[in-house]
């Protein structure tokens, strides 16, 4: 996966597709209070960041990620673990 800054940009450019009104995709915007996605538009985007970076994103981190960039870094954590798994099989 990219950095950071590369993953926030993929992140906000899938967000941008579900969001309507114009509203703007900030890193510090709440995707439900600021986004105005309701549970089935979370569970769309989650579906679509999922197919994009090519993992499955648990429910307890996705319990705990309340903003666009809280949603970036977590990916960037779950992909260098997943990273760190791979490289210590045999």
């Amino acid at each position: 996966m990219s950095s950071y800054e590369e993953t926030l940009r993929i992140t906000t450019e899938i967000l941008t597709k579900h969001v309507a009104d114009g509203r703007e995709v900030r890193p510090a915007a709440h995707i439900q209070t600021d986004l105005g996605l309701d549970s089935l538009g979370v569970m769309e985007v989650v579906a679509d960041i999922e197919d994009r970076f090519g993992f499955v994103i648990p429910n307890d981190v996705l319990d705990s990620v309340t903003t666009v960039e809280e949603i970036a870094r977590a990916l960037v954590t779950l992909d260098a673990a997943r990273g760190s798994s791979k490289a210590s099989l045999p």
